[in-house]
């Protein structure tokens, strides 16, 4: 059998949904693809069906920090300068991997999720 899929969905929580809508649409330039209830959809910027679901954290307990969205981009640097002129913490500053040939650099969102953007040589 030939796997194939129509989409990907990674999703992440949110105490504030419109905060956060406003983070990943404002500054890192994704666009609302569906709305409900405690949820949205946004699709990722440059990749066919790809998608962010934000969904409201209305649990008790812990809130739970994500750490497995990452992005490729095609300028390391210049993404960087775009999220340090927007004001976003960075983790760390731009990790090499020589003999991988690639870069990565992590910040965070508003709810301290982390997110990793890499450049590919």
């Amino acid at each position: 059998m030939q796997l194939s899929y129509k989409h990907s969905i990674s999703f992440i929580w949110s105490r504030d949904i419109e905060k956060t809508e406003r983070f990943y649409t404002n500054i890192l330039g994704f666009k609302k693809a569906f709305e409900s209830e405690g949820w949205i959809e946004l699709a990722v910027p440059g990749v066919s069906n790809s998608f962010i679901a934000i969904n409201q954290w209305r649990k008790e307990g812990t809130y739970p920090i994500n750490e497995f969205l990452t992005f490729g981009v095609e300028d390391l640097n210049a993404f960087k300068a775009h999220l340090l002129a927007e004001e976003v913490t960075l983790k760390d500053d731009i990790i090499d991997f020589h003999e991988q040939g690639m870069r990565m650099l992590k910040f965070f969102d508003h709810d301290n999720n982390i997110i990793t953007v890499s450049e590919v040589s």
